[in-house]
């Protein structure tokens, strides 16, 4: 059986090598390569109906997978090389949120495709938290191992979950992994594990090297019949640590743009919100945030993601050079989002808007360009795509793992998803943990947004008639009914494990007010 070729592979054949190939074309054509690297035929899909934007769609293809740290939806129109290379070429999932919005719990989603209560990361640190609680129940069910079992080729470069060091045992499942390790947060000066020698890069700016190795790996693997799994992880633009918090460290080359730039939120009715008494306590007890002092974490910001945004360009560019690129599908996503004076808040894993909404593109084979969907994709959705996409799906659910669906319909056929998603927060409050074990834990549907804090404070909005979360309607009695259906919804979805529990579940038609 013949290898499938790669197509720097095969610009490398030699002369007689593609004679012996015609002839053995022209004798009785060549011998059925792995049906796993089979393409759908034209006009087929792969149980052979009609889906002419299928056709193009091979089996086992490459897969990239781009994240941010804290971006929000807004702040993609700072980036219009990502815009024009993966939105206009792509599909935008306009409503795609990360229903943990923090760092690390975000991270082990993706990572997983299961909701913290089923990967055990429900938190940066504490008891529930950070590298620790992920390694000691996901080590070997992860999307590395499950990719690289499937033959694929994996990498990982840039930030990770919260609390790894270099002291920690490699994990398996990647063929190259270089995280971050000292001074992650400072933009420069980084540290990465370079594949168990650590190494530093002088003066480099963090997104340049992982642009500069993402770029390197590509243009080697590309050379291998393997598929492969790239995921570039990037740091900005969360807040910088240098000498302490501050806003996000540009490239130096950028240090000097968006002079003008103005807070663009502050006229929302959400900015500073004047009256927060319907809110929990931990927004009630907040002051107004500084314009001057946000205005420069936002120039900053933008600033930061000038060079992520040229990273993303190099990385298409290295794919288009090599061949790769009609047989890669490219993820571009951030961890989570970020509230930038919303409700009188400066962070995230809050259940409002900003925090839960993230920019979410993808580009590859099958994907009609300049498509929009408004599904409601999430980060726990992403392993499960991508184990679709190689094919082994059906075995790591069939083993007891991930609990989201896999996107490749809804781009395929615009099937439609599930309209109730599990949304919450962990915590490492000594308290909190004691009274309910969350921050928070709610549901998110179209209409509503349904949250329970862990002191039983309840807050309800209806999104279509307050899109600024402004008045919380839990107490009203019109909303009785609405309220009602969206508890049950949250304590059927509380402890769910498995797609068909967590995501495929019909509640029916959402609830109207009375």
């Amino acid at each position: 059986m013949l290898p499938r070729l790669r197509p720097a592979a095969a610009r490398a054949l030699t002369p007689l090598l593609l004679l012996a190939l015609a002839l053995a074309l022209l004798v009785g054509g060549l011998p059925a390569s792995r049906a796993s690297d089979q393409t759908t035929r034209p006009g087929e899909d792969s149980r052979g109906a009609e889906n002419p934007v299928a056709a193009a769609e091979p089996q086992r293809p490459n897969i990239v997978l781009i994240t941010t740290d804290d971006q929000t939806d807004d702040e993609l129109r700072f980036m219009p090389r990502t815009r024009r290379l993966l939105r206009r070429q792509g599909l935008d999932f306009t409503d795609a949120i990360s229903p943990h919005p923090l760092c690390c719990p975000a991270r082990a989603e993706i990572l997983t495709g299961e909701y913290a209560h089923n990967n055990g990361v429900r938190h940066n640190d504490g008891p529930h938290g950070g590298w620790s609680a992920f390694i000691r129940r996901n080590e070997k069910q992860n999307i590395g191992p499950w990719l690289q079992d499937a033959g694929y080729r994996t990498a990982f470069i840039g930030k990770n979950l919260n609390g790894y060091s270099f002291e920690e045992p490699r994990p398996r499942g990647w063929d190259f992994y270089s995280p971050t390790g000292k001074k992650t947060y400072s933009y420069y000066g980084t540290t990465f594990y370079n594949d168990g020698e650590p190494r530093g890069f002088g003066r480099k700016y963090v997104a340049d090297i992982v642009r500069g190795e993402s770029v390197r790996l590509i243009k080697q693997y590309a050379s291998e019949p393997e598929p492969f799994f790239l995921w570039a992880s990037h740091v900005g633009p969360h807040t910088a640590f240098v000498k302490g918090w501050r806003s996000a460290v540009p490239a130096r080359r950028h240090a000097d743009m968006f002079r003008d730039l103005q807070v663009s939120n502050r006229t929302k009715k959400s900015f500073n919100e004047d009256d927060v008494s319907d809110k929990p306590g931990v927004v009630r007890r907040r002051k107004r945030f500084p314009l001057d002092h946000l205005t420069r974490h936002v120039r900053d910001r933008a600033r930061s993601l000038q060079a992520i945004d040229e990273a993303n360009a190099r990385m298409v560019r290295a794919l288009r050079s090599t061949g790769e690129l009609d047989n890669t599908l490219v993820v571009f996503v951030s961890d989570n989002g970020y509230l930038l004076g919303e409700h009188r808040i400066f962070g995230k894993n809050f259940p409002y808007e900003e925090a839960l909404q993230v920019p979410f593109l993808v580009r590859g084979p099958g994907i009609e360009p300049g498509s929009r969907s408004r599904a409601t994709a999430t980060l726990v959705d992403l392993a499960p795509t991508f184990l679709d996409l190689a094919g082994v799906l059906d075995d790591v659910r069939a083993a007891g793992h991930t609990d989201g669906i896999s996107l490749r319909p809804v781009w395929r056929s615009g099937a439609p998803v599930n309209d109730t998603s599990l949304i919450q927060a962990g915590t490492g409050d000594r308290r909190q943990l004691a009274a309910f074990g969350w921050a928070w834990r709610g549901v998110r549907t179209g209409r509503y947004t349904y949250t329970r804090w862990w002191d039983g404070f309840e807050e309800l909005y209806d999104r279509r008639r307050d899109p600024g979360q402004l008045r919380n309607v839990a107490g009203q009695a019109s909303y009785r009914g609405v309220r009602t259906e969206l508890r049950r919804r949250y304590q059927r979805l509380a402890d769910c494990a498995g797609v068909r529990r967590c995501e495929q579940q019909d509640f029916g038609p959402e609830p109207a007010p009375r």
